[in-house]
């Protein structure tokens, strides 16, 4: 037996626990990889084959020329699948396409292969081809989207729909306790079968759902980290630009001006939140009503309003969540540089300049 050279024993026990480091290293990366593999299975089989029954049965129309991605856009928008671009990458992966034009019987909640299963039998022979179409355009009141509703849907019992909207079947998520539906009833076009036709809390409960969709879609619940306030407010804010914005380009300024009052502790001075509290939709304001005690009169009052003043679209959430970089104050209508488009101003001065335009061209100031 030979002599062991000292050293030897020095570098071996290092040896060991090095390479035991790096076991437990790719042991650990092993876990970790494991745990988000099973993380990312487990999202995508939700969206696939969404957990719990499938919804109320409501009727799709599919136009003609839709690709796959509108197929698929339009059916999370109506919640019939979770998620679009799973719903999309679903089909493509069985080589599903080339769709029929037409209406679709289906349900809320769909599994991705039951939805497309359901595109593959081809459009709803009989009375899904007589679906009805409802549309609610942006900027309604909870009293306007009713009076729209018993317009469009003479199936429906008037005191049935008032009661469905007092007291509805769900709430929206972003609505708080001992709050009405003003503002949680998404605006959009809906096709209706007959029995939803007829049932006045489905149709409600499919509105709000809606709502909740696009909520989600836009980042709602975002809102006290990239602006600073709740959902809730947010959706205060799109309400009020959704009022007072006649063009897309005007909607992340007028929320700027929004939030710089706020922060300045300014009233808002927005004339539509003043129309909501004295109930004049569209006749001119006098100065009796801009001194009328009301939580939504925000000429003299600083702060949001309590609620929304209206229904907004998608458009002015995302500006409520995404407002413009400015130092602005102020805002007129100018229709300058095209029809329907504000100044927006920091100072008083720059300010009455923009309003002497409105005024010279008879714009509403």
């Amino acid at each position: 037996m030979t002599d062991e050279d000292p050293q030897e024993w020095d570098w071996l026990p290092r040896r060991t626990s090095t390479l035991t480091r790096m076991a437990i290293i790719l042991a650990s990366l092993g876990v970790a990889v494991l745990i988000a593999a099973l993380f990312v299975k487990g999202w995508i089989d939700d969206r696939l084959d969404p957990p719990g029954d499938e919804g109320s049965e409501l009727v799709v129309n599919i136009p003609q020329g839709a690709s796959i991605n509108d197929i698929a856009r339009i059916f999370e928008e109506e919640g019939v699948v979770a998620n679009s671009t799973v719903f999309r990458y679903y089909l493509r992966y069985k080589d599903a396409g080339d769709f029929q034009a037409g209406n679709y019987v289906l349900n809320q909640n769909m599994s991705v292969w039951r939805a497309k299963d359901v595109l593959l039998a081809g459009p709803a022979p009989g009375p899904a081809d007589d679906a009805i179409r409802v549309v609610l355009p942006e900027g309604l009141t909870l009293a306007q989207v009713q009076a729209e509703l018993l317009s469009q849907l003479p199936t429906f019992d008037a005191d049935d729909l008032a009661r469905a909207l007092a007291f509805p079947p769900v709430r929206s998520r972003h609505q708080p306790a001992n709050s009405t539906l003003e503002g949680m009833l998404f605006p959009d076009t809906y096709h209706l079968d007959s029995a939803t036709a007829e049932d006045e809390a489905a149709l409600i409960v499919r509105l709000i759902g809606q709502f909740d969709t696009v909520a989600s879609e836009v980042g709602l619940a975002t809102a006290p980290d990239t602006v600073g306030i709740t959902p809730h407010e947010a959706v205060i804010v799109a309400s009020l630009i959704e009022k007072e914005a006649l063009v897309n380009e005007d909607r992340a300024k007028i929320a700027r001006v929004i939030y710089n009052r706020l922060a300045a502790g300014w009233p808002l001075q927005i004339d539509a939140a003043v129309r909501y509290a004295v109930n004049k939709p569209s006749e001119p304001l006098t100065r009796a009503d801009l001194a009328v005690e009301n939580p939504y009169n925000v000429y003299n009052r600083t702060g949001l309003p309590p609620g929304p003043i209206a229904a907004p679209g998608r458009d002015s959430l995302i500006a409520a969540l995404n407002p413009a970089n400015g130092f602005w104050l102020f805002y007129a209508r100018t229709d300058d540089p095209v029809v329907g488009a504000h100044t927006f101003s920091a100072t008083i001065e720059d300010h009455e300049a923009a309003v002497a335009v409105c005024r010279e061209k008879n714009l509403g100031c």
